[in-house]
């Protein structure tokens, strides 16, 4: 029964990792196919702490002139621990929903990189577990 178990961890491991790396997938997709278009420049940065709570996260706050006319400005989902490329004042390119503008991803920071962690992650923890299960079962 231990065995069992044994194989149950890196298959439920796998199955959320993978889970959370496609719909990340497929939400950055959609924004990107169906959502608006817009030039916007990065006015600041919000700032937190990380979860270990030893270093800073660093998530961009663009403002833009959306479709309507409004101006929106929306923090960007997307946290790092750097500020990187991006600083104060930089023109971006914002993909965003209209029908709820805070609903964006700049292009170039939408957090692909992290797509890739999880699903590759959930991919060797899925097979990982199918290797277990198939040795037990055996």
């Amino acid at each position: 029964m231990g065995g069992l178990i044994g194989a149950g961890v890196p298959l439920l491991l796998g199955t959320v990792f993978m889970a959370v790396g496609l719909t990340l997938r497929r939400r950055t997709r959609r924004l990107r196919q169906q959502g608006a278009k817009a030039r916007g420049t990065v006015v600041r940065f919000h700032t937190r702490r990380d979860v270990d709570g030893n270093g800073t996260m660093y998530s961009p706050v663009v403002q833009w002139v959306a479709g309507d006319g409004r101006t929106v400005e929306a923090v960007s989902p997307v946290a790092r621990n750097t500020v990187g490329d991006l600083r104060a004042g930089a023109a971006v390119t914002v993909f965003y929903d209209p029908d709820n503008p805070k609903r964006m991803l700049i292009d170039g920071h939408d957090g692909a990189a992290l797509v890739l962690v999880f699903c590759v992650l959930g991919a060797v923890l899925l097979a990982a577990g199918v290797l277990v299960f198939g040795i037990l079962v055996a």
